[in-house]
């Protein structure tokens, strides 16, 4: 049975110091573990049935400083979860939307980003791929990392 988990947010000073918290890697024993697949099920509920419409959602978000998250591919509108992603960009290009985070209610703002990246990353198995992102799914992949560093949207922020 998935449940919709508690999201950390910016309100609540303490809730903003766990954010700011730089996540551990899924190990392979995570992989093997039953509680670790069934949050994942658990922290896909919580993007897809947040008040705020969701593009992502980042373990760290919700409580669980692991290496993984997932995001709304706006070319297919299908979820894909990223574990363990290392991030590397295509090109110089940048571009900056405005942006929001279910973890900081009420604020917009641009920042930014490359324009095109490519991931690698574990898939739920464990086994590492390679995907090319562009433009808004881009933007969403690097917002997401971001969490998993400790790092909000607002750091980044144009002012």
């Amino acid at each position: 049975m998935t449940k919709f988990l508690k999201i950390l947010t910016t309100k609540d000073k303490q809730e903003e110091e766990l954010l700011r918290e730089t996540s551990e890697p899924v190990t392979s024993d995570d992989f093997n573990n039953p509680e670790f697949l069934q949050f994942t099920k658990d922290l896909l509920k919580t993007a897809k049935e947040s008040k705020i419409p969701a593009c992502g959602i980042a373990a760290p978000q919700v409580g669980l400083f692991k290496r993984l998250y997932y995001i709304l591919n706006n070319d297919t509108n299908q979820w894909e979860l990223i574990i363990n992603p290392k991030i590397e960009p295509v090109g110089f290009a940048k571009t900056g939307i405005q942006e929001a985070c279910l973890s900081v209610p009420e604020i917009q703002g641009k920042v930014l980003r490359y324009k095109n990246i490519k991931v690698k990353y574990q898939d739920i198995s464990g086994k590492w791929q390679t995907k090319k992102y562009n433009d808004y799914n881009a933007i969403t992949v690097q917002h997401e990392n971001d969490h998993l560093n400790g790092i909000l949207f607002i750091d980044k922020m144009e002012k």
